[in-house]
């Protein structure tokens, strides 16, 4: 089996969310199995300083009739994965991955189309044809498309199937429609069946139309991308799709994230030895500027500063319980100026008890989540989530709001704690801040006044496996399927 994963960003290399760790998770996952695996990436500006060997030069990509681009690929490795980086320097050579900081660049659409028609171009360089080609999100939707419109008598590549991953339906990549041509899309599939969307073309939706198969990143979205609700405006084509469509759990890098082995924490720790966990605590409590104390509730949120997390929720529930309980909360993140003010406001108004960390650092991040208690997840929608998971493994019971991934993946403590034995954290549906906050109490409840119970349920969390060795099961499943 031949695989080429087609993404806009991979951990290790380049990363800006949860599509990254799973462009590497996966793929390396799948070598495991015997997979013959290659991934592309684009040759972002870190990556073209970092001057990786050139393995093919002057390439020429085409993209419309008549428009050929000059590229480069380059070739380096993660973790025996081999990755080739695509390198066009007017398109990639900038000072974002997707923006300048402020606002998306508005030739985004030409930049990846070019990234999905260099996708065959590296096939056709390293005479290598792949069984499927694994395209992520908004950036790679068109890839089926070419594969299916301009490479439709190309014996090379007729056989091909095409997988394409929805990590976040709500970004579609909306492109001008003066575009079309440019990025070889004939006219006549600018319809509202196919690109059309608000008279832009929408990437997504005619990924959704032409590709083999189409997954979301956990069962509980792929639900909810069937509701009109709670679909980003695609519901209709996500139904229409419905034979072809499937929900996959992403897994977690247990490599990465493990309290046993885990070189950021000051302190290690497992489940028959809990003990390294509140040295954890301390050291985080003194690492923020928050007073030491070992016995008072510790709760944690680690993420992008976006309305999709749950800040309107999150920031009323977190004011109203700083100022009724003796608790302390940590925050790491950025984003979004409003809710960075309100953060820098709930320092200055709680500057003993809550703790907020502008930015971000992959060390404190995992000394966030295995000195914290409790961890705070209260998403509007979640397409699947890796934080909850990390936080399961750690210990760290979360609070979630029972969307997305969330659902699938933490079992939430009932109302009259019937089902103790099993749960693995704390749940809440209600988009409001008075939800929010009752999971919240209910969290601190079990922790102050049950901590043999805490403990059972940290214990029931810490046991749970999500590994990538098991996620890669319905993937190897779902290509067998589509290749026999």
């Amino acid at each position: 089996m031949k695989v080429l994963f087609v993404a806009s960003e991979a951990d290790g290399l380049v990363k800006s969310g949860g599509l990254a760790d799973v462009a590497r998770a996966l793929p390396v996952e799948l070598i495991k199995d015997n997979v013959d695996v290659k991934l592309l990436i684009p040759c972002y500006r870190p990556l073209i300083a970092q001057d990786y060997p050139v393995v093919a030069d002057s390439v020429s990509v085409q993209v419309n009739m008549w428009d050929k681009f000059g590229c480069r690929f380059r070739k380096t490795e993660l973790d025996g994965l081999t990755v080739y980086l695509l390198e066009h320097n007017v398109y990639f050579d900038r000072e974002g991955m997707y923006d300048d900081g402020n606002q998306a660049y508005e030739d985004n659409g030409l930049r990846y189309a070019l990234l999905c028609q260099a996708a065959f171009s590296l096939c056709e360089t390293l005479d290598w044809f792949p069984d499927v080609f694994h395209c992520n999100d908004w950036q790679t939707a068109l890839l089926p498309f070419y594969l299916r419109e301009h490479r439709q008598f190309d014996a090379r590549f007729n056989q091909a199937k095409t997988v394409l991953t929805i990590h976040n339906g709500a970004y579609q990549g909306y492109v001008p429609k003066h575009y079309l041509t440019n990025m070889g899309i004939h006219e006549r599939f600018f319809t509202d069946a196919v690109f059309e969307s608000y008279d832009q073309i929408n990437l997504m939706k005619g990924g959704l139309i032409f590709s083999d198969h189409v997954n979301a990143v956990s069962p509980g979205y792929k639900d909810e991308l069937l509701a009109d609700e709670t679909s980003h405006g695609l519901g209709y084509f996500f139904r229409s799709i419905q034979d072809k469509f499937s929900g996959i759990i992403n897994g977690c890098d247990y490599g990465q994230w493990n309290p046993e082995v885990d070189h950021a924490l000051p302190a290690n720790y497992s489940a028959e030895d809990l003990s390294g966990k509140t040295t954890c605590k301390t050291a985080l409590q003194q690492e923020m500027g928050l007073p030491i104390n070992p016995d008072i509730p510790l709760l944690g949120n680690i993420s992008r500063l976006v309305d999709q997390k749950g800040y309107n929720l999150l920031i009323p529930a977190m004011r109203e319980l700083l100022s009724q309980q003796d608790v302390q909360i940590i925050v790491l993140g950025s984003g979004d100026p409003v809710i960075t003010a309100d953060l820098h406001s709930l320092q200055h108004q709680f500057p003993d008890k809550f703790a907020f960390y502008k930015g971000y650092s992959v060390d404190l991040s995992h000394r966030i989540e295995a000195g914290s208690d409790i961890y705070l997840m209260p998403s509007i929608f979640e397409p699947c989530g890796l934080n909850q998971i990390y936080s399961l493994r750690y210990g760290t019971l979360p609070v979630i709001r029972k969307t997305g991934g969330l659902k699938d993946t933490v079992k939430s403590l009932a109302l009259n704690s019937s089902n103790w034995k099993t749960a693995t954290g704390f749940g809440f549906e209600e988009q409001t801040p008075e939800a929010c906050l009752k999971a919240m109490k209910q969290a601190l409840k079990v922790y102050l006044e049950k901590p043999e119970r805490f403990k059972h349920m940290q214990l029931t969390a810490m046991a749970k496996d999500f590994s990538w060795e098991t996620a890669v099961k319905p993937y190897l499943k779902l290509y067998k399927e589509l290749t026999d």
